[in-house]
């Protein structure tokens, strides 16, 4: 049996320092086109290097939207246990970790880079006991988890590698065990010897090694695919890029539109400009006063005098004109185009971006949002399957062995608008199941259940044909305040109205 101190303690080390490297590209390309500055490629040198002298930016960046869109679908309505003691303790590891604000950043990253890592670790008093669990978000451009050959579900290990002043810090983690690493200072890494053993405690040498009894790697992988994601914008790039390209060379020919390039034919053996003078071209050979303006600017300098009753006499000039810019269409329609290819590549609505613009309603909205809505429900199995995980892990560290964690998503899609409405009636009509129906609409199961407890089939027809009723009624009065027969304040006042008293029959029903 091979003798354990004859395995180099820095094997994992290195493979995990080596795997982040050769993964941090794509992950700086993924943030780059999400922040949108990726600089225009030109096929002119010439081009490149004048617009990157005078720092002219035009970006135009719809790249980042089937990122946002994503993240905008992912809510979490709750996270409950397997009882009132659990469920509370759930409650208060969110509430300590503010994780209403963290957990949407971990769902962008996820889908900004494809990859994102939550870390869990407990924070013990002197006595080893565990007072809370702190939970947050780590870059996938500093960690990495690295899964197993044979198994690819399991972690090997976990790697995390960062920049402290002119020092670098690494920390590989196992079932068991956190080892930590340092280099010298300005070292780059790069070579197993530049890292040496980095104790927790100066006074205690062996400190850089540190055993719990955890059996398991406080670190929780949200991904978009496995073993390791791809990002949600990856199918972006190309038409960005042409975007990119279009807008800027858009914004290229706007001063020929403004002030077209004109010119002047003369006779072939007449060149006589003597009545002009070189300043009716040319500012730039001419000194300029403390303004900043020419002789040109001054309106003294040419003898032609443009006015009602006035006639130009142009000596020598056969004919004048201006040549003809490019019109913006050219360059407009394939970014129309452009955008339409990424909507089909990544798979989200185009009316997502372009929210201003002429919206599908209804019927046509869920046909066209059928696999973005889709996607969002893979996100929310893969993300929610991770995220029980994590709180399973913090729930064992404070003393709970055998937890069940829910994830409770708030659904990707639901009815409310009247085309809706009158499907969910006319499924109950056919004999739909008033539960699955509801279900069917977009509501989860917890909140269909809490409003048919007590209700009949009689009273629930009847709610759902109010609900018809009063989204067709919004929708004829929003068509009316359109065309002005009635202002927005009134329509608003008349369903408020409406909706009140419709309202306080109910609680009177209920409580009668």
């Amino acid at each position: 049996m091979e003798d354990e101190l004859d395995v180099d303690p820095r094997s994992d080390l290195m493979l995990g320092i080596e795997e982040l490297r050769e993964s941090r590209l794509a992950y700086d390309q993924a943030a780059l086109y999400y922040d949108g500055k990726v600089p225009e490629v030109f096929t002119s040198v010439r081009l490149r290097r004048a617009l990157a002298a005078h720092n002219i930016d035009f970006d135009l960046n719809f790249a980042k939207t089937p990122v946002d869109a994503v993240t905008d679908r992912l809510e979490i309505a709750g996270i409950t246990g397997a009882n009132d003691e659990q469920t509370a303790l759930i409650s208060k590891v969110w509430q300590d970790n503010q994780l209403d604000l963290e957990m949407p950043d971990v769902f962008r990253r996820a889908g900004e880079f494809g990859d994102a890592y939550l870390m869990v670790l407990p924070v013990e008093d002197d006595q080893g006991n565990v007072l809370r669990v702190e939970m947050y978000y780590n870059s996938p451009q500093t960690v990495r988890v690295i899964y197993d050959e044979e198994n690819p579900r399991r972690k090997a290990f976990t790697i995390k590698r960062w920049c402290d002043g002119p020092y670098l810090r690494a920390e590989v983690l196992t079932d068991g065990l956190t080892e930590r690493w340092t280099t010298g200072a300005n070292s780059r890494g790069s070579e197993a010897n530049d890292w040496k053993p980095w104790p927790a405690d100066e006074e205690d040498p062996e400190s850089w090694r540190i055993d719990n009894d955890w059996g398991e790697q406080p670190c929780f992988h949200f991904r978009t695919d496995r073993p390791y994601g791809c990002p949600e914008h990856y199918g972006a790039y190309g038409p960005q890029n042409a975007i990119t390209k279009l807008q800027a060379t858009h914004m290229g020919t706007v001063d020929s539109q403004g002030f077209p390039l004109r010119y002047a034919l003369t006779e072939t053996a007449n060149t006589d400009t003597s009545d002009l003078e070189p300043g009716d071209f040319d500012d730039g050979d001419w000194p300029q006063d403390d303004r900043g303006a020419g002789p040109s600017d001054s309106g003294d300098d040419s003898s032609l005098k443009a006015g009602p009753g006035e006639l130009l006499l142009l000596r020598g000039f056969k004919q004048v004109g201006q040549f003809d810019v490019a019109q913006p269409s050219v360059f407009l329609d394939p970014i129309q185009f452009n955008v339409r290819a990424m909507a089909v590549i990544c798979t989200t609505p185009l009316h997502l971006f372009d929210p201003s613009g002429e919206q599908p309603s209804g019927q046509s909205v869920r046909a066209q949002d059928a696999p973005f809505t889709k996607k969002v429900g893979n996100r929310q199995l893969s993300y929610g399957a991770t995220l029980r995980e994590a709180f399973a892990f913090a729930l064992r560290r404070l003393g709970i062995p055998d937890p069940v964690i829910t994830i409770h998503w708030k659904p990707a899609e639901t009815i409310d608008d009247v085309e809706g409405w009158q499907t969910v009636q006319a499924k109950i009509a056919a004999g739909v199941p008033r539960r699955q129906a509801l279900i069917e609409a977009g509501y989860r199961a917890e909140q269909v259940d809490s409003w048919l407890t007590g209700t009949d089939d009689a009273e629930l027809q009847r709610r759902v044909d109010v609900l018809a009723s009063l989204a067709d009624s919004a929708q004829k009065l929003g068509s009316a305040a359109t065309l002005g027969v009635i202002t927005s304040d009134q329509v608003t006042a008349l369903l408020s109205g409406t909706i009140d008293d419709l309202e306080a029959l109910a609680q009177a029903q209920e409580e009668g």
